[in-house]
C-alpha cells in the first residue's frame, strides 16, 4: 500500500470514528451508558463522502463546519431524547422544552453552586467546541480521501450495506443504533403536529375544547366552608410502594394522620392518575382546574381559550379566590387565564430568609404567610389553591422545620452548628434521602398547620406529579396520593362515594381515577343538587379514624 494510499484510508478512519465517538453517548438502557453500535450516520456520511468523490467536488471549510455541526446537533438531540425518556417518561419535544433550558440551567447552578457549575457548564461548552472542530477535520478528512476513486467506491459499498443492515428486520438485536433517525424524525413528526393544531389543519383537539361544561353557579354543598387546594411537588406513589420509601416515610406518615385527627380532622384517601411524569407540574394543576386531561400542546390551546376553571367557578359560587405560588418568579401572564382573585407569588411572598432549593421560599414560610395575610376572622369563603414547592427537584436542602412558626421567616432558633448539615452537598448520584426527607417534612408542615387552623375547611391535598428518576424511580407509575380532610365529615362524604377510604394510605387500584375527572366531580358533589348535612361522621369512618394510624412498618 503506498503512503498516499495509506494516509487517505487513516483520513477515512478518523472520520469515522469521530462520527462514531459523538453518538456513543445514550440512555439506551435503565441509566446513562454508552451505546458502541456503529450509528446509523456512519454509513449515510460514508454514501455521501463516496458520492462527493466520485462527483469530483471539494467539501469546502464552510461546508464541513456546518456539515460537522448538524451531525453534533444531532448527537445531542439523540442523546437528549434518551435523557428525557428515561428521566419524565415522555419523548423530547422541541418546541415546549427549549424554553425551559435555561430554568434547567438555573437549576443546576442553584443545586451545585453558582462558580462550581458555571466551570463545569464551561468545560462542556470547552468540550464540545473541540468535538465540533475534530469532527469538522474528520470529515475534511474523509472527503479527501474519497477523492481516490477506489476509496470513494469502498465508502459507499460499505455504507449501503450498513444502511441495509440498519433497515432490515433483523430480530430483537439491532446491530445499528438507529437512535438519531428516531429522534430526527419524531422531532419532525411533533413540529409537524404542533404548526397544524395551532394553525387549525389539525383538528385533534376540538372535541376535548368543546367539552360541554357546566354552568357557573352556587355550590350549597361546600356550606360556605373554604376549600384548600394543596399540591406537594413531586409527591408520588413510589413513596408507597416502594418498600423501602415506605419504610422510612412511615414515621411522617403516621404523624401526619395522628395530628391531623386529634385536632378533629376526618381523613380519607385515594390515587389519582396524573397528566404527567417527573416534571411539567403546571399539566397537572391546569388538568385538575379545566377538567381536561392537557398536554404540553392541549395546555397552550386552554389558557388561550374561553373554557372556565375551578377558581372561575368558585368565584362565581361567591368565594374569594386567591393563588400561592412561591415557585413564579418572573412575569405569568397565562395565569390571568385561571381567572384567580389574587395571587402570592415570590415578589409577593416576601421571603428574605435562607434560601431553600431551586425556589428559595420554604413551604412552612408560604403556609405561615398565607395564613395570616387571608385566614382573618369573619373572612369571606376562600379558596386556595397552593403549591408548596420545597419537595422540588433537586429536593435539597430540606428545610428544618421549627416548633415556632414565627421563626420561619429568620431560622433564628436554629442552632448555628446545624446550618453546615442543613446545607451539605447531597450525593448526586443517589438523591433518594433528600427526596424522602423533603417529602417528610411537607408532610409534618402541612399536618401542624392544619391541626393550627380554626374552622372546618375542606382540605384536599395531593402530589402533582412522581418525581423524577433521578430517583429510585415509579416503574412507569403515573400515579399520585390525594387526601381528602375536614373537621365537617358531610363534606367528605362525596369523596368516599368516589371511593375514598378512610386513613392516610391510599389504597392501590388498577384503574385509578384521572386527574380531569376532578373537576365535574367536585361540581357534582356540590352543586345545586347538593343536600349539606350537618356535621356527624359516619361510623365506619369515625372508627377507622378513633384508632392510631396504621402502622407500615
Amino acid at each position: 500500500m503506498t503512503r498516499a494510499r495509506r494516509n487517505a484510508l487513516v483520513g477515512l478512519l478518523f472520520g469515522g470514528a469521530m462520527i462514531w465517538f459523538i453518538f456513543l453517548p445514550s440512555f439506551a438502557g435503565p441509566r446513562f451508558g454508552f451505546d458502541f453500535r456503529p450509528p446509523v450516520a456512519l454509513p449515510v456520511a460514508l454514501v455521501f463522502v463516496g458520492l462527493i468523490g466520485l462527483g469530483r467536488w471539494r467539501l469546502g471549510f464552510v461546508a464541513r463546519w456546518l456539515l460537522a455541526l448538524l451531525l453534533l446537533l444531532v448527537a445531542l438531540l439523540q442523546f437528549a431524547d434518551g435523557g428525557v425518556a428515561r428521566i419524565l417518561d415522555r419523548p423530547l419535544d422541541l418546541y415546549f422544552d427549549l424554553r425551559h433550558v435555561p430554568n434547567l440551567i438555573g437549576l443546576y447552578l442553584d443545586a451545585t453552586g453558582r462558580v462550581s457549575g458555571s466551570f463545569v457548564i464551561l468545560g462542556i461548552a470547552l468540550a464540545l467546541l473541540v468535538v465540533w472542530a475534530l469532527l469538522a477535520s474528520g470529515l475534511g478528512a474523509m472527503a479527501e480521501a474519497a477523492w481516490r476513486p477506489t476509496m470513494a467506491a469502498g465508502a459507499i459499498v460499505v455504507g449501503l450495506i450498513g444502511l441495509m443492515v440498519a433497515v432490515l428486520p433483523l430480530g430483537v438485536w439491532e446491530p445499528v443504533n438507529r437512535g438519531a433517525a428516531t429522534s430526527f424524525g419524531r422531532q419532525v413528526a411533533l413540529s409537524w403536529r404542533e404548526f397544524a393544531v395551532l394553525h387549525g389543519f389539525d383538528h385533534r383537539y376540538d372535541a376535548a375544547l368543546a367539552a360541554r361544561q357546566r354552568e357557573p353557579g352556587q355550590l350549597p354543598g361546600l356550606a360556605g366552608h373554604d376549600v384548600y387546594l394543596v399540591y406537594i411537588e413531586s409527591y408520588g406513589t413510589v413513596g408507597l410502594d416502594d418498600p423501602a420509601y415506605r419504610q422510612i416515610l412511615a414515621p411522617a406518615f403516621a404523624e401526619f394522620a395522628s395530628t391531623v385527627t386529634a385536632a378533629d380532622y376526618q381523613l380519607v384517601a385515594s390515587r389519582f392518575l396524573s397528566p404527567t411524569y417527573g416534571g411539567g407540574s403546571w399539566l397537572a394543576h391546569g388538568t385538575m382546574a379545566s377538567g381536561v386531561k392537557l398536554d404540553q400542546l392541549l395546555s397552550e390551546l386552554v389558557v388561550n381559550g374561553n373554557r372556565k376553571s375551578l377558581p372561575r367557578y368558585l368565584s362565581a359560587a361567591g368565594y374569594r379566590t386567591v393563588e400561592v405560588m412561591p415557585g413564579i418568579k418572573d412575569p405569568y401572564p397565562e395565569g390571568v387565564f385561571w381567572g384567580f382573585d389574587a395571587h402570592y407569588y415570590a415578589a409577593e411572598l416576601g421571603y428574605t430568609g435562607p434560601e431553600f432549593g431551586w425556589f428559595d421560599v420554604p413551604d412552612q414560610y408560604t403556609l405561615r404567610e398565607f395564613a395570616a395575610r387571608e385566614l382573618k376572622p369573619g373572612h369571606a369563603p376562600l379558596f386556595a389553591q397552593i403549591v408548596l414547592v420545597s419537595s422540588h427537584t433537586p429536593f435539597a436542602p430540606v428545610p428544618p422545620y421549627l416548633a415556632d412558626w414565627s421563626d420561619a421567616g429568620a431560622f433564628d432558633t436554629v442552632p448555628k452548628a446545624d446550618w453546615p448539615r442543613i446545607y451539605a452537598q447531597p450525593d448526586w448520584n443517589d438523591l433518594d434521602r433528600p427526596y424522602l426527607d423533603s417529602i417528610a417534612y411537607d408532610l409534618k408542615t402541612l399536618g401542624h398547620w392544619l391541626a393550627g387552623l380554626d374552622g372546618a375547611p375542606l382540605v384536599i391535598i395531593l402530589g402533582d406529579h412522581q418525581p423524577p428518576d433521578l430517583t429510585r424511580g415509579a416503574n412507569g407509575s403515573w400515579t399520585v396520593p390525594v387526601y381528602a380532610l375536614s373537621r365537617d365529615a358531610a363534606l367528605l362524604k362525596p369523596f368516599i362515594a368516589q371511593g375514598f377510604i378512610a386513613g392516610d394510605e391510599p389504597p392501590a387500584t388498577d384503574h385509578p381515577a384521572g386527574m380531569e375527572n376532578f373537576l365535574g366531580a367536585f361540581l357534582d358533589a356540590y352543586g345545586p343538587n347538593s343536600v349539606p348535612e350537618p356535621a356527624s361522621a359516619p361510623p365506619q369512618i369515625h372508627d377507622a379514624l378513633s384508632s392510631s394510624p396504621p402502622s407500615r412498618e
